[in-house]
């Protein structure tokens, strides 16, 4: 066999550390592969974190926040029209294509020519009482002045039935309330005209009932939702104190995924085309329900009849306790006798 063979060679002999080894430190102990280490790991969970913080992003502002901006919420009862003065009724009004009762306030005027019946509508995540616009007080300022008034509960919203997903559709659904009130209202006060008189949603709801159902004399509108797009970025923005650029990817969330994508026609379309006396009384600062579409509707409508109300000092206690709500449906809180002098105006020239 070769000498060269491995297998001849026997053991390595063990050579001592010279003083060329001295630079030799043990992997385990060098600083650099340290650092290095430090970074790796620090990087990793600086990744992890993101990639954590993303996902709750998406999860809060794609699902949570959107989901809940379509679902109608509770809002409590604390009083009655008996509150004020006022004898009522509770009545009940089916929906039978729905398989939906709801659930209504009769307030009759104590007049013996009553002159009309007032059909008012709530806004969003409110109820018959809507303590946000004053409507107890409303009511009894209308039935002072010879009209009877049917407060409404709209589905999802105070004592009516809930729909099975209890979604809000800013008036596309809520419509088919009113035109099975409008029914109810005959038989209460046959021969009567019969107003609609609406807060926010409340508006929106009357507009698209006004466009199907012919019994709506008139409409009395104040601070009504034209825009759904414009409200919904209002009202979020009340809700969270964000910048809009935070929010703007909710809002697309929500019209992609979540039933808030554009109606065709749009609600101010809808009421452009309306053939009927409109009286739209609205807050210059309301920051949900911009003044910029009222008075487009006014402009496009020569039956619309627009008042503006004067601003709302920032320090009146009804806007510092509305807080990033602002003036929004506060007309009559803020301004009682003159929106009531439009009103009575207008009811009176019908």
């Amino acid at each position: 066999m070769p000498a060269s063979s491995t297998s001849l060679r026997g053991p390595p002999k063990f050579r001592p550390r010279s003083s060329q080894d001295a630079c030799w430190i043990p992997a385990t102990n060098n600083p650099v592969r340290k650092t290095f280490r430090r970074r790796f790991i620090v990087t990793k969970i600086l990744a992890g974190l993101s990639a954590f913080l993303i996902i709750a992003w998406a999860v809060i502002f794609l699902g949570v926040l959107p989901s809940q901006l379509v679902q109608a919420q509770a809002e409590p009862f604390t009083a009655t029209p008996a509150d004020v003065g006022l004898e009522y009724d509770d009545v009940s009004i089916p929906v039978p294509d729905d398989y939906l009762s709801l659930s209504a306030w009769w307030i009759p005027t104590s007049s013996e020519t009553p002159k009309s019946v007032i059909l008012f509508v709530h806004g969003a995540n409110a109820n018959k009482q809507d303590i946000y616009f004053g409507a107890l007080e409303y009511y009894a300022e209308l039935t002072s002045q010879g009209h009877h008034v049917l407060a409404l509960d709209l589905r999802n919203h105070g004592n009516s039935d809930p729909t099975p997903d209890r979604l809000l559709t800013f008036g596309r659904e809520e419509s088919r309330d009113i035109s099975a009130t409008l029914t109810l209202i005959e038989t209460l006060a046959p021969g009567l005209p019969i107003i609609g008189s609406g807060v926010s949603m409340g508006g929106a709801t009357l507009i698209e009932a006004a466009a199907k159902d012919d019994r709506l004399a008139a409409l009395v509108l104040i601070d009504p939702l034209l825009d759904i797009r414009s409200a919904m970025m209002g009202g979020m923005l009340a809700i969270t104190g964000l910048p809009k650029s935070l929010l703007k990817p909710t809002l697309w969330s929500a019209t992609t995924f979540f039933g808030l994508g554009d109606a065709d026609p749009t609600l101010l379309e809808v009421a452009g085309s309306l053939q009927l006396p409109i009286l739209i009384i609205q807050d210059p600062g309301d920051p949900i329900t911009r003044a910029e579409f009222s008075s487009q509707l006014a402009e496009h409508n020569t039956g619309v009849l627009y008042h503006l109300v004067p601003p709302a000092p920032a320090d009146h206690p009804v806007i510092v306790q509305s807080g990033r709500w602002g003036s929004h449906v506060g007309a009559f809180h803020l301004h009682r006798e003159e929106v009531m002098g439009e009103v009575n105006r207008f009811l009176a020239a019908l």
